[in-house]
């Protein structure tokens, strides 16, 4: 078996998904759009997030390492920014949807995706129902790989393609569930971590970063047409493309532009910026309505986001994260250089959806 090592264009590549998510409720908003309504399909940006989320923990994650410090190390990750987002939705003047006692517990708690109310789904800050199937998703991780790894690889690859076509039947009957069930979500998450499984067993597919363009452009189209939430199931094939021509070009040694320094930060600031936009986005939004055309509005509101994303990750998700995880250090908030094989090492160079260790969205 390969030793997980860095893949660093991978917590780059969090950034553009991220930002994909953005648009998508600058959209939702009525702040700016772009052409051909294009940026309502930015919510496939969360898919991205679960199979990227799968993939790096399939890769990174020792298989010696216990089920109770892997669990430890995924609290330390993702709780500590969700916690101060919830207290920053109970004090921020509009929230999404809605906000209660009643909302936040479960939200506090990141079981809000499994209630059918959206009033609770989406309540405190909305955006975090994404994490609540992250957590269903790494509850699941050991069990997952330990089935995975007695099953022959040509069951490992039908299994998240049938659950995919399972996720995108049921959505098209209820598409509320379909958008938020954790169970049906998995799907993504799965394809994920098989393929990471296959590539730290030897696999090495080699996929032109062309041909994974053109996949995600084909993806695109046919989603443009496609009912919601049919994109769910539509586009992670297509991601998961774009993850194995980077995975590939990272373990190759070969050097580019999504391997600098700004843009791994900006990665690793990803899982921050998403937590933070949407409440960025209803709060500042009627403040500007007075100050001239839409996309000035919109470069403001990102603007003011990218920086309180970039407070929220070193203010709060990197130092919690040290506290929590005791001894072993997060090789998801470690500069490249830095990188090393440590005993537990979770390396796979993705930041949160969304982490190196094991993502964010």
């Amino acid at each position: 078996m390969s030793r997980g090592t860095a893949l660093p264009r991978l917590t780059s590549l969090r950034l553009f998904a991220a930002a994909v998510v953005v648009v998508f409720h600058l959209d939702q908003w009525g702040i700016a759009s772009l052409p051909a309504s294009l940026s309502t399909l930015g919510f496939i940006g969360v898919s991205f997030f679960f199979v990227l989320s799968g993939f790096v923990l399939a890769w990174g994650t020792d298989p010696a390492l216990p089920a109770r410090r892997f669990y430890r190390h995924r609290f330390a990750r993702v709780w500590p920014s969700h916690a101060v987002m919830v207290g920053v939705a109970a004090l921020v003047p509009v929230v999404a949807v809605a906000r209660s006692w009643e909302i936040a517990v479960p939200n506090l708690f990141l079981v809000q995706s499994w209630w059918t109310d959206p009033e609770v789904v989406f309540g405190m800050n909305g955006v975090a129902w994404s994490l609540s199937c992250e957590l269903f998703f790494y509850a699941m991780f050991p069990l997952t790989v330990y089935v995975l790894r007695r099953v022959p690889g040509v069951v490992q690859w039908a299994l998240p393609l049938v659950a995919l076509v399972v996720a995108g039947y049921v959505g098209l009957q209820d598409a509320g569930l379909g958008e938020h069930l954790p169970v049906l979500r998995f799907s993504e998450f799965l394809l994920g971590v098989v393929a990471g499984l296959a590539l730290r067993e030897g696999w090495r597919p080699r996929v032109h970063p062309l041909v994974a363009a053109v996949a995600v452009v084909a993806g695109l189209a046919i989603c443009y047409r496609a009912p919601f939430p049919l994109p769910n199931v539509i586009m992670p094939v297509p991601f998961l493309l774009v993850l194995l021509s980077a995975a590939a070009r990272d373990l190759d040694g070969r050097g580019g532009w999504l391997r600098s320094r700004a843009l791994i930060f900006a990665g690793e600031a990803s899982f921050a910026l998403y937590l933070v936009h949407e409440l960025v986005i209803i709060n500042l939004a009627p403040h500007l309505w007075e100050i001239g055309p839409q996309w000035v509005m919109a470069l403001i509101i990102a603007a003011t986001a990218c920086v309180c994303a970039v407070v929220l990750h070193l203010v709060v998700e990197r130092p919690f994260n040290k506290l929590l995880r005791g001894r072993s250090r997060s090789v998801a908030l470690a500069p490249p250089e830095e990188l090393t094989h440590d005993d537990d090492a979770e390396l796979t160079g993705a930041g949160d959806p969304h982490a190196r260790e094991g993502d964010r969205v």
